[in-house]
């Protein structure tokens, strides 16, 4: 290569311009808005629309998904669950928690579907005070009767969001590499949102090229490239965390085989101990046992 030809990006410099250009296309609107004061030991039930998020400006809460185990939070922590769904909240002493619901506009609202169902960010407010602060003044502008304090509410929220991806995609958490592809090709969003939305189908790489638009060998090697993994082992672990989220809820051996499309409870079995080392009924045990024993957060 001569001196004057440029080689290719580095990793990291690479990952950098992709969460800048991801987050200047991603445009969040407030859905809904407000605070609760919980007192100590009050159990409440969300089940907001859209996506939801919740800050804990003091106190402490404990948000429990169906299916899945309880996350603790502290004061300063945000959680964003880009399914939405209902979850339970427990404050084990009084608590202020101001929380929201969020929709992404336009085709990047695909994007979603590639997100883990909880994204967590402890110590939010250490961690990005500036950006913690604008949640306060949210409830500010929302308390207020100024008038335009709806448009200002709406332009913090697309700040504060934007601020709470920038750290999961910093720090390649779960599925960061396959939403930050899905988020940068709406043809293979397109895909990769088929998929999670319906893991029990008989995919193939025909019938998702198919969605993407894409020839089959176009879009197996756009799929490698953007996700770090063939469509069939991709498609092989979103089964296996359905599976264990199924588990969790009480689901039987032979109904998550066949949910996820499985001809067989013995491939299905098969398939799962690959993934988690352990037979489904063992798993789950286990599983409800380590739940059980393990102790409360102080």
């Amino acid at each position: 290569m001569s001196a004057i030809e440029a080689g290719p990006l580095p990793a990291a410099v690479d990952g950098e311009r992709s969460i800048d250009a991801v987050l200047e296309r991603l445009h969040w609107r407030v859905l809904e808005f407000g605070q609760r004061e919980l007192s100590a030991d009050e159990v409440s039930h969300d089940g907001g629309r859209g996506i939801r998020f919740h800050y804990v400006a003091t106190g402490a809460v404990e948000l429990r998904r169906r299916g899945d185990d309880p996350l603790p939070m502290q004061a300063g922590d945000f959680v964003m669950l880009p399914h939405g769904g209902p979850v339970e909240v427990r404050a084990p002493r009084a608590t202020r928690l101001i929380s929201g619901s969020l929709a992404l506009d336009g085709a990047d609202a695909l994007a979603t579907a590639a997100m883990p169902a909880v994204l967590f960010t402890c110590g939010f407010r250490i961690q990005e005070p500036v950006f913690a602060s604008l949640i306060e003044t949210m409830h500010a502008e929302a308390s207020s009767d100024r008038a335009g304090s709806g448009s200002v509410i709406g332009r913090l929220a697309d700040v504060v969001a934007s601020a709470a991806v920038r750290i999961w995609l910093e720090r390649g958490c779960g599925r960061a590499r396959e939403w930050l592809a899905a988020a940068r090709d709406p043809h293979l969003g397109r895909a990769i949102e088929a998929i999670h939305d319906d893991p029990g189908s008989a995919w193939t790489v025909e019938s998702l090229a198919r969605i993407a638009r894409a020839s089959r060998s176009q879009f197996a090697a756009q799929f490698r490239n953007a996700v770090g993994d063939t469509p069939a082992r991709y498609l092989t672990r979103v089964r296996m965390e359905r599976a264990e989220r199924m588990l969790r809820a009480g689901a039987s051996v032979t109904d998550v085989a066949y949910r996820l499309g499985y001809e067989s409870d013995a491939g299905f079995s098969r398939a799962f101990r690959r993934h988690a080392g352990l037979p489904p009924s063992s798993w789950r045990r286990t599983s409800a046992s380590s739940s059980v024993s393990e102790p409360s957060p102080s």
